[in-house]
């Protein structure tokens, strides 16, 4: 399984009123790119991958700091960031998070 960081980090936002900091939103933008289409994306979904995707957000925006992702799930999502074409500087976390994903070992309750 991969373990995948959705707390907020901040990030610095400069505007007509100078810097100001601000937190980003990591589940709406997993959520984002796994539902892309259009000139961004190379990414083309079907209705099947469509499906797939937004059950995987759903997943992801029910969780609370961290969610657990079956390899197959996993994939989805990288495949859908590798597709995605636009990220900035405020995406360099968000996108490390996907890339570094950890694996981890997950065992049944009472089995060593």
């Amino acid at each position: 399984m991969r373990k995948i960081l959705l707390t907020r980090y901040k990030v610095e936002v400069v505007g007509p009123q100078g810097k100001k900091a601000s937190e980003y939103d990591v589940k709406s933008s997993i959520e984002s790119v796994l539902l892309a289409t259009g000139p961004n994306t190379e990414q083309k979904l079907s209705m099947v991958d469509l499906l797939r995707n937004a059950r995987i957000a759903e997943k992801i925006k029910n969780s609370k700091d961290f969610i657990l992702l079956e390899e197959a799930e996993f994939n989805v999502v990288k495949a859908s960031f590798d597709a995605y074409k636009g990220f900035g500087q405020f995406e360099v976390e968000l996108c490390r998070r996907i890339a570094q994903a950890e694996q981890v070992e997950v065992s049944e309750k009472g089995n060593p």
